[in-house]
């Protein structure tokens, strides 16, 4: 029998804590979070989803777990946003110009995430604003992205357009702006657009130096591209089954997939070896 090797965890949602059809198992996580807060371990959910949505995700357990929302523009402790890294709704508008230019028709697909809304073009077809209205219920429709509001804060832009692009946008982009990109995806087509050096590792990095928990000590379960900064910080690192191979490749080990409640299952794993 040991103590725990880890004193924080942190988990992506998509493709890695819930399964393919956007579930979890409450009473099965409430079971392991008492068992987890019982060695002083703390929960942080790192996604690429927004606050709001995360919140409604996790109601039953909002006292209990910190969120770095949207891939780690926003950081949300005891349920407050403790920290947001935006961008200029000048820059915002500039991007959007540079989509309309060199990518003809992403912009017709293109959500912008706001702290208070996201915002859609009336003209993005249906199916794009019937896939993102789960996971952006507070969206509004502009007749063009001019009109988004000035008071609002804008942490990321998701835009439906083939992924294999990200890196040539990042260059191209940031060649001729001041306020920087970064281009990910989470393993869809979509590519998430953040600023630059926003990413889950970084903000995981403010949740540990607050917690005063080493980065040895924490233990991360990921799938997708846009975990694997999270994932290379993290002592214990574990890539989904389902996962991408180039998550694979840097996780140190492997586990069952997200319909297998691989993330229950490994931590259940050391839980079941400790003492307590």
């Amino acid at each position: 029998m040991k103590d725990l090797p880890f004193k924080a965890i942190a988990i992506d949602v998509d493709g890695t804590f819930v399964n393919d059809e956007k579930k979890y198992d409450h009473e099965m996580f409430g079971e392991i979070l008492y068992r987890l807060h019982k060695h002083g371990a703390h929960f942080i959910i790192a996604s690429g989803r927004p606050a709001g949505r995360l919140e409604a995700d996790f109601g039953d357990f909002i006292d209990s777990v910190d969120f770095v929302a949207d891939n780690g523009a926003v950081l949300v402790r005891d349920g407050k946003i403790i920290h947001t890294t935006t961008f200029s709704k000048k820059c915002i508008l500039n991007l959007v110009d540079y989509l309309q230019l060199r990518y003809p028709g992403a912009v017709q697909s293109t959500l912008i995430s706001g702290v208070k809304h996201s915002y859609f073009l009336k003209s993005t077809p249906a199916q794009f604003k019937r896939s993102h209205h789960y996971f952006y219920p507070n969206s509004i429709e502009v007749d063009n992205f001019d009109q988004i509001p000035e008071d609002d804060q804008y942490t990321k832009v998701t835009v439906d357009y083939p992924s294999k692009v990200r890196r040539e946008l990042e260059y191209g982009f940031n060649s001729r702006s001041v306020e920087k990109i970064h281009v990910t995806t989470s393993g869809w087509n979509y590519m998430d657009i953040i600023p630059q050096n926003v990413n889950k590792a970084n903000g995981l990095k403010e949740f540990l130096a607050y917690l005063d928990v080493p980065r040895t000590q924490l233990i991360a379960f990921g799938d997708g591209e846009n975990d694997i900064e999270m994932l290379k910080l993290a002592g214990l690192s574990y890539a989904m089954e389902n996962g991408q191979d180039s998550v694979k490749k840097i996780a140190k080990f492997i586990a069952p997939s997200n319909n297998d409640n691989g993330v229950f299952k490994v931590l259940n794993k050391y839980l079941n070896e400790t003492r307590k």
